[in-house]
């Protein structure tokens, strides 16, 4: 389980759900990575930023719903917004469980 390839998956798909108007090829340059600094998170996402053109919505509104939107998710235990968009959020001990496992096996 490569668990950014997870995330990245959760988070365009939530996008999509949200906002129908958009293609796949619009949530395309969606990234979910490690952020800067540790202290914000397990993961970082520019998905606000990528797509709040496109939609017209300022890109901490969107992030705001998407954070809202992936906190039910069971994967995903926080989710913040940093400056003019940026999503971090922090995994559930239970993803590190499993990701741990894939590793041992």
């Amino acid at each position: 389980m490569n668990i950014f390839d997870v995330m990245t998956q959760l988070v365009r798909q939530a996008i999509l759900s949200r906002h129908d108007m958009l293609q796949a090829d619009d949530v395309a340059a969606v990234v979910v990575e490690p952020p800067r600094d540790p202290s914000h998170g397990d993961l970082a996402s520019n998905a606000a930023m990528v797509v709040s053109k496109k939609l017209g919505i300022k890109p901490r509104d969107i992030a705001e719903a998407l954070g809202a939107d992936l906190l039910q998710h069971e994967h995903v235990e926080t989710a913040e917004i940093a400056g003019p968009g940026f999503l971090n959020l922090r995994l559930a001990p239970s993803v590190w469980w499993s990701a741990s496992l894939g590793i041992v096996q």
